[in-house]
């Protein structure tokens, strides 16, 4: 009998892939001692509320061509939310494919630090939810969550510490992913990605602003049905909607709710997202996978509940389809035919 194949898990955005996340997938596989490595990651829009600087797929072929052997996809219902329901739809996800353990990177590199950082009492919300609000360190933030649900499924967890600021601009090496982003097209980024940016068709924000505009003036939207809409914050971002993007943000950003806040709310308005659509995984989409990725879906394929499903059947497949069009709709004609037809039969293997 063949031995079983052990595999871990982690969850990325990979906005854009660079050396610190090359760095994230060797310790993943040298500290979980995995034979296959399962990367859950958000698909064309990020949890920062923003929409991916280069498509999944490109981010896909980085991830595979830098040692993950199986890309899965988190749902953009679930991205585009914030840390708690971002991490419990990952784990969930890892959970589906029978991960035995979950690596992250923390600033703080302690699971029971971390742990108790932010493991207030049920009658301390209010200290909780102003400590989550206010904390700087982002990841730790992620990695109280992502322990707390790999406890329900059993999954080990495990944290490596990280090589860079989540929200340093400096750019070297190893730098973050804003970083990148920040100075992608004034200064040269190549050292800090494998990822050949130049070549690549990227995204910002600031193009999506007529669509958020248009968004916010139509008057037959139902907004409390749209998922991250509620206690009037609608009303906010009307009121603010004829400013530029960046002032109707920095606007309606306040102690009640942060920019990151806003801007995932004017991603589920202009992708229509609605509540019902938050259903917890029970299938999983594959965007892409290697010889040993293939191995694996082999190996789990026996159990009862195999998760993996075709795109034509996927529960996400409407929304997914939608925020495709939307995510490509800012460029030509030839890129969005191609994004398009990559969304219904896109399958990227690698030999």
């Amino acid at each position: 009998m063949k031995n079983k194949l052990i595999a871990s898990g982690i969850v990325v955005e990979y906005n854009p892939f660079h050396n610190g996340h090359h760095y994230h997938i060797q310790k993943a596989r040298e500290f979980s001692q995995c034979d296959v490595l399962i990367a859950v990651m958000s698909p064309h829009f990020v949890q920062r509320g923003e929409p991916a600087f280069v498509n999944k797929w490109e981010r896909t072929e980085a991830a595979l061509n830098h040692g993950v052997d199986l890309v899965v996809e988190l749902p953009t219902c679930f991205a585009l939310q914030s840390a708690d329901y971002f991490a419990k739809a990952a784990i969930e996800i890892l959970a589906l494919l029978d991960v035995d353990t979950v690596v992250f990177g923390s600033e703080t590199n302690d699971l029971d630090v971390i742990m108790n950082q932010f493991n207030f009492e049920a009658d301390n919300t209010k200290s909780y939810a102003k400590q989550m609000g206010n904390s700087k360190n982002a990841n730790d933030i992620l990695a109280y969550h992502y322990i707390l649900n790999a406890k329900r499924f059993n999954i080990k967890p495990i944290s490596i510490q990280r090589t860079n600021n989540y929200h340093s601009s400096d750019l070297e090496t190893i730098s973050s992913a804003s970083s990148i982003r920040i100075h992608f097209g004034s200064k040269d980024v190549s050292l800090s990605t494998p990822m050949d940016l130049e070549k690549q068709v990227t995204h910002r924000l600031s193009e999506y602003e007529e669509l958020i505009r248009l968004t916010l003036i139509n008057p037959s939207t139902n907004w409390e049905s749209i998922l991250l809409v509620n206690e009037g914050i609608e009303n906010l971002l009307i009121k603010n909607r004829r400013l530029p993007l960046k002032s109707l943000i920095s606007e309606s950003t306040s102690s009640r709710y942060t920019s990151s806040r806003i801007q995932r709310t004017l991603m589920t308005m202009l992708l229509n997202i609605k509540k019902d659509d938050v259903i917890q995984p029970t299938q999983v989409r594959v965007l892409g996978m290697n010889a040993k990725g293939q191995q694996y879906l082999k190996q789990i394929k026996n159990s009862a509940t195999y998760p993996v499903t075709p795109f034509k059947n996927y529960m996400y497949k409407d929304l997914e389809i939608r925020a495709t069009e939307i995510y490509a709709l800012v460029k030509d004609q030839s890129y969005q035919d191609m994004l398009n037809q990559k969304e219904i039969q896109e399958l990227i293997i690698k030999k």
